[in-house]
């Protein structure tokens, strides 16, 4: 009795465990991102996420999204070892009386993650495979002049 118990225990254990795959070791890729604000009122503001990878990745292996800071956006591929996805946030989209737009920002997504942590996402051969990334590097923000420097 004690061992079909012991069993059924193991065998429950082993099915119920995720198996997590590591598609790119963390020396052998380098994430990065830098904030950015719009030079005009309502301009918009965001974040650039950066994935530089050292070697190419493996036929059949796409890397397709990442999940930073509550939002989640595509990478655009650079070429084959630069990736960016370009997350747009609430900030600098201000609303004047009359006006009707839309406020415009990345897909959010529930995931808590510490504030420098990062989640990439593959698809190897059509299925999905998430990778933690700690402490991504932070560049120095973006803010672009609303006007031309007077000189």
């Amino acid at each position: 009795m004690i061992q079909y118990i012991l069993t059924i225990f193991f065998a429950t254990t082993l099915i119920s465990c995720k198996t997590t795959e590591t598609i790119v070791q963390e020396n052998n890729l380098s994430a990065s991102y830098e904030t950015w604000v719009a030079g005009v009122r309502g301009g918009g503001s965001g974040i650039n996420f950066y994935v530089d990878l050292k070697t190419e990745l493996s036929e059949g292996i796409e890397l397709k999204k990442v999940i930073f800071r509550g939002h989640e956006a595509p990478f655009e591929k650079q070429d084959a070892l630069h990736f960016i996805a370009r997350i747009k946030t609430e900030g600098n989209q201000q609303k004047f009386e009359g006006d009707d737009t839309k406020i415009y920002a990345s897909t959010k997504n529930a995931l808590t993650l510490a504030e420098k942590d990062a989640v990439l996402i593959f698809f190897k051969n059509g299925k999905e495979i998430r990778q933690t990334i700690k402490v991504v590097k932070e560049k120095p923000g973006l803010e672009y002049p609303s006007t031309k420097p007077k000189n």
